[in-house]
């Protein structure tokens, strides 16, 4: 978290803008990444993935299996900088092709899911969407330099759900996720900036 704040006055950028770093955030109450568990650069992982596909197929429609889906998300992610710690690019591009199944799967799982119910399941996603790209853009400067631009996939995956999931949303809900959007919009562009800077 220190490294974000130096790095935002390294690339001449308001301190204040530091949000996610410690300062004004407004994701201060999500939950971090699980434990990876088992990673594409071992030979259960294929296993894992079928175990994970059994846990969806199973799942009761509507709320539970999106619930999964995304659980099964994060896992991903966590996968995905777990290879990206190793420096291990093809694995990281596994865990992100996951990541986008995972996210074609609950968007499937709303489709399926009773009418009453779909409202409420977008809101879920839209927020889970914003809350994957915050985590990877805060925990991106903390990754090796060579291997963590393989990491920008799952950003794009969520950013291109995201603003399909938003154009289903009430105009309330949307402007309630103003300032969360902006956050993640600033955090990864300050990312990608360091990316551009070498640091």
């Amino acid at each position: 978290m220190k490294r974000g704040v130096v790095l935002c006055l390294g690339l001449g950028l308001p301190l204040l803008a530091s949000a996610g770093h410690g300062l004004m955030n407004a994701f201060g109450d999500i939950e971090w990444l699980p434990s990876p568990g088992r990673t594409p650069d071992q030979w259960s992982y294929p296993l894992d993935a079928w175990q994970e596909q059994m846990q969806i197929t199973l799942a009761p429609a509507g709320a539970e299996r999106v619930t999964r889906c995304l659980r099964i998300a994060r896992e991903k992610i966590a996968e995905a900088e777990a290879m990206v710690k190793r420096e291990q690019v093809a694995a990281t591009a596994v865990a992100s092709r996951a990541y986008g199944d995972a996210l074609a799967r609950t968007v499937a799982s709303i489709a399926q899911a009773a009418a009453g119910e779909r409202p409420r399941l977008r809101e879920q996603l839209a927020k889970a969407l914003l809350e994957h790209q915050y985590i990877v853009s805060v925990d991106y400067l903390d990754l090796p330099r060579a291997s963590r631009t393989a990491l920008a996939a799952i950003v794009d995956d969520a950013s291109r759900h995201y603003a399909a999931v938003r154009a289903l949303l009430p105009s309330a809900v949307v402007a309630a996720a103003f300032f969360r959007e902006e956050e993640v919009r600033w955090s990864w562009e300050m990312a990608q900036r360091a990316d551009q800077q070498n640091l």
